[in-house]
């Protein structure tokens, strides 16, 4: 990500247009449903159990070379199954609901990688484990072939 400015002009435009849609909201709807959008904003990747979802998709917890990770858990039933996230990166267009049948018809390639069974667990050892950080994630170096893990920020490098 070293390579993406961090503000230009679609930045910009997308700020002036998240703007345009918030105060159209308030103006048309009221306070009470630009409350309810913030706080299901919240609710989906706040700091709770369930928001460990975001952890588990692309964080190195498990493995420092496997770059993505999946979670099996019971909360896939009420998350559209997002925990599938493996599946999902190897075929995008699949629709959420065909995920678990195809780690079914393609067990070789996905109960060999290491997963998550709990969503919760995973949360409480982000928070507590010093080991992982919010850096603790695969870099990619786009002028080289190489790829660079940071890990406690130690830069590791593999091919």
């Amino acid at each position: 990500m070293k390579y993406i400015k961090p503000i230009d002009s679609w930045v910009i435009v997308n700020w002036i247009i998240q703007f345009a849609f918030d105060f159209a909201i308030i103006y048309f709807f009221g306070w009470k449903a630009m409350a309810f959008m913030a706080l299901s904003f919240f609710f989906s990747v706040g700091l709770h159990p369930l928001g460990a979802r975001w952890i588990q998709e692309h964080y190195l917890v498990l493995d420092e070379k496997q770059e993505t990770y999946s979670y099996y858990g019971f909360f896939n039933n009420v998350a559209f199954n997002v925990g599938f996230h493996n599946e999902h990166h190897d075929f995008p267009s699949i629709p959420w609901n065909k995920l678990p049948e195809l780690k079914k018809q393609a067990p070789a390639f996905y109960d060999t990688l290491k997963s998550h069974q709990s969503w919760t667990r995973l949360f409480f050892r982000f928070l507590f484990d010093n080991k992982i950080t919010l850096h603790s994630r695969i870099l990619r170096d786009e002028n080289s072939k190489e790829k660079s893990i940071k890990i406690e920020d130690q830069p590791i490098k593999y091919y």
